[in-house]
This record gives C-alpha cells, sequence and structure tokens, in this order.
C-alpha cells in the first residue's frame, strides 16, 4: 500500500504582515520531520489569488492524502480549527496588489465545503497538550479561505479519501503576538500527529503506528523541548 502523502503549505507576506509566521512555521516542520512512515511536502505559496487558484495542478501533480494549510491570524489569540471554507472572497488586494477576480471563489460553486476532520475534537486535542485551540466555523473571506475552498473542492473529487485542513494561528509573541514560536512548533507537531492518525484510521493506508511511531514521538518530544 502507498505511503501516505503530507502536503503542508504556509503563505509569504502580506499587507500588514511583513512577516508571516506561518512561512516560518512550515520551513520549520519541514526541516524537523520525523523519521515517519510518510512523505512530506512543503510550500510557503505567495499570498496571491493566482497561487492559491492554481494549487489544485499542485495536488494532481502531488497527489497528497493529506493537505494542512497553515495562515496567520492577526485577530487570534488561539489555534483555529476551520471547519469550513465559504464560497465567497473579500475584494482586498494580495501581496502583488491584485485584486481577486470576482466576490467567489468558484462561479455557481456550493456555498460551503466543511471538512472531513473533526474540528472540535483537534482543538480539545490541543488543548489538552497545554495549547489554546478553538474550532472556528469561518477561515474568512481573504486568501486562507480561498485556498481552503479550492482544497476541499478538489478533494472531495477524488475517488480516494483526501483530507484537507486549514489551521489559523495567532502572531507571534510581541507587541501584539500571544505565542511564541515553541508554542506554535509544538500546535503544528500534534496537529500533523493527529491528522495522520485520524487518517489511518479512515483510509487504507501506510500510517505511522506501533513502536516505529512511538520511537518518533520520543523525536519529535526531544525537539521540541
Amino acid at each position: 500500500m502507498a505511503r501516505p502523502r503530507v502536503l503542508l503549505t504556509g503563505f509569504g507576506p502580506f499587507p500588514g504582515v511583513p512577516d508571516n509566521p506561518s512561512a516560518w512555521l512550515v520551513e520549520t516542520l519541514a526541516e524537523q520531520r520525523p523519521t515517519l512512515d510518510f512523505e512530506l511536502h512543503a510550500r510557503v505559496l505567495p499570498t496571491a489569488w493566482t497561487a492559491a487558484r492554481l494549487m489544485p495542478q499542485l495536488y494532481e501533480t502531488l497527489q497528497p492524502h493529506v493537505m494542512i494549510h497553515f495562515g496567520v491570524s492577526q485577530r487570534a489569540r488561539t489555534f483555529r480549527i476551520e471547519r469550513s471554507a465559504h464560497n465567497r472572497a473579500a475584494l482586498r488586494q494580495d501581496a502583488e496588489g491584485v485584486m481577486p477576480s470576482g466576490r467567489m471563489v468558484v462561479p455557481e460553486g456550493p456555498d460551503r465545503f466543511d471538512t472531513k476532520l473533526p474540528a472540535p475534537t483537534l482543538a480539545a486535542h490541543l488543548r489538552a497538550c497545554g495549547l489554546a485551540a478553538v474550532p472556528s466555523r469561518s477561515a474568512g473571506s481573504y486568501l486562507c479561505n480561498y485556498l481552503y475552498y479550492h482544497s476541499l473542492d478538489w478533494a472531495r473529487r477524488q475517488p480516494e479519501p483526501r483530507l484537507a485542513l486549514f489551521v489559523h494561528i495567532p502572531p507571534l509573541s510581541g507587541e501584539e503576538g500571544c505565542f511564541s514560536k515553541a508554542a506554535l512548533l509544538r500546535g503544528a507537531h500534534e496537529t500533523l500527529r493527529f491528522v495522520l492518525a485520524f487518517a489511518g484510521a479512515q483510509a487504507p493506508l501506510t500510517t505511522p503506528t506501533g513502536p516505529a511511531f512511538a520511537r518518533s514521538e520520543a523525536i519529535l518530544s526531544a525537539k521540541d523541548a
């Protein structure tokens, strides 16, 4: 059976956020990838409407079983586990100064797509790990929601199970931030563990279990310290 392929994404800078922590988070996760039996692909995306719209082409090439997207929310004070993507796009410039082509992500598309992952359960898991987290019903109307809608749309059209999730992270500690890099990284590791475990229960894939997974958990814990 095929090993699960995981795609992690973050965003680059955009107006008001010159240093996007989601880019650092994804790059660090890729560098610290434990020895688990899955393929990991990481991308830092330009914060651009065109880049998000073209992501399904990358999905067709990579054929990921799991897609986890991270994006920063300046108003978030916890990890926000997004349940849904809505078919709406804010008339707001991206990092390239470009506006979206319309007020909808996909004209004539459904109003909403929901992730198959249990957002409340994941949020509860993160809280049990000492990390502030809540489920959220709306990923907004900017590029986070735009990307998520395309990902969930692609996932639902595949013949085999595919999972997509968007997680909003708060700003880093500072004048307006509330999370340290260590806390962000720990939350991302726990999110990845949770999603892989869920994927293993839902699809006939080779997922991390047993003694090898226990050894890898020890590696992750050491790197979080």
